[in-house]
C-alpha cells in the first residue's frame, strides 16, 4: 500500500523593506537633493550629452517653460546668476519659493516627526494650478517671439 502525502500548502511572506520614519525619509530625500546637486554642479549640460534633451524643441524648434532649466541651475550652482537667468528665468524665480515651500513642510514635519495633515481645498488648489499653467504658457510664449527683449529669455544654447 503506497501511502501518498498531503501536497505541501507553504505561505510565502511577502518580504517589504522596512518603512524609514518621517526623519528617514526627510533625510534620504535631502541626501538625494545633494546628490542630484553634486552631479549637476559637476558635470557641465553645455558639455555632456548626460541630460534628456527636450522633445518639443527637437521636434519643433520651439523652447518650452522648461528649456535650459537644467543649464540654468548648473549655471546658478556655480554662482552665475545672470546667466542661469538668462537660460530659463521661470525656473530660477520659482527656486526660491519652491524651495522656501519644501522646506517649511519638511521642517514642521522634523518637528513633529510626522507628516502634517494639510486640508486642502480643491477650488484653491486648481486655482493655483491654473494660474501656474498661465504663468507657463506666457513664460513660453514670450521666448519664442522674435527680437529683444525676447530673446534674451531663450537659453544660450539651444
Amino acid at each position: 500500500m503506497i501511502r501518498s502525502e498531503p501536497p505541501m500548502i507553504t505561505c510565502v511572506k511577502a518580504i517589504t523593506p522596512p518603512s524609514l520614519s518621517t526623519r528617514g525619509q526627510i533625510v534620504l530625500a535631502a541626501c538625494t537633493c545633494a546628490g542630484v546637486s553634486a552631479f549637476l554642479y559637476a558635470v557641465d549640460p553645455n558639455r555632456h550629452a548626460v541630460y534628456p534633451q527636450c522633445l518639443l524643441y527637437k521636434a519643433t524648434g520651439i523652447y518650452c517653460a522648461g528649456c535650459g532649466a537644467t543649464r540654468a541651475v548648473h549655471a546658478l550652482l556655480h554662482g552665475r546668476v545672470l546667466e542661469a537667468l538668462h537660460d530659463n528665468a521661470f525656473v530660477i524665480s520659482a527656486l526660491p519659493l519652491a524651495i522656501f515651500i519644501a522646506g517649511s513642510y519638511a521642517i514642521s514635519a522634523w518637528q513633529q516627526n510626522a507628516w502634517p495633515k494639510r486640508n486642502v481645498d480643491e477650488r484653491s488648489l486648481l486655482r493655483r494650478g491654473i494660474i501656474l499653467f498661465v504663468l507657463m504658457l506666457t513664460f513660453m510664449a514670450l521666448r519664442n517671439l522674435p527680437g529683444w527683449p525676447f530673446s534674451w529669455l531663450r537659453p544660450a544654447s539651444g
